[in-house]
């Protein structure tokens, strides 16, 4: 085997991937709710509806994103009547995320819809055998280790 081109290959498959399924997250998605929700929407969701008594730092710390970036998302589940924000009685600075009613009925919908978005994965992760299934994770986990410390090595660059 030409680990080369397999190297070139695998690559270039992970890039088609990620395309994709960024192409996927600008989509909105009937919700059953009166209003759509993108993809990023979501994912804002149910991190918050994991994470019910963290704060918006400590939240952005862990989704691995700004705090501007949780801001602009949450706007828009505020406007959507899905999440509201509210400050700590003791320290007034600090700025808690939680899911309304709706937002809490919207999270358990979508973890239906997870489960059933991930089905065809795992049928086909089952004609494979443990090992195979553990290279493919490790392999997946090392290129995402490599594009994040890739990322910094460009911006260290600028």
């Amino acid at each position: 085997m030409d680990r080369t081109k397999a190297g070139n290959k695998i690559m270039a498959l992970f890039i088609q991937a990620a395309r994709r399924y960024h192409a996927l997250e600008k989509i909105p998605v009937k919700s059953g709710l009166k209003h759509d929700l993108y993809h990023s929407e979501r994912h804002m969701l149910d991190r918050i509806g994991e994470h019910p008594e963290i704060n918006v730092t400590e939240f952005a710390r862990v989704a691995g994103i700004t705090k501007g970036a949780v801001s602009q998302v949450v706007k828009k589940l505020e406007t959507k009547g899905l999440v509201r924000r509210y400050k700590s009685g003791s320290n007034n600075k600090e700025v808690f995320l939680e899911l309304t009613r709706t937002g809490r009925d919207a999270f358990s919908e979508h973890g239906r819809k997870n489960e059933e978005t991930i089905r065809p994965l795992l049928q086909e992760l089952r004609k494979y055998p443990d090992d195979k299934v553990e290279f493919l994770v490790s392999m997946l986990a090392w290129i995402s280790e490599y594009l994040g410390k890739s990322a910094i090595q460009m911006k260290e660059k600028r």
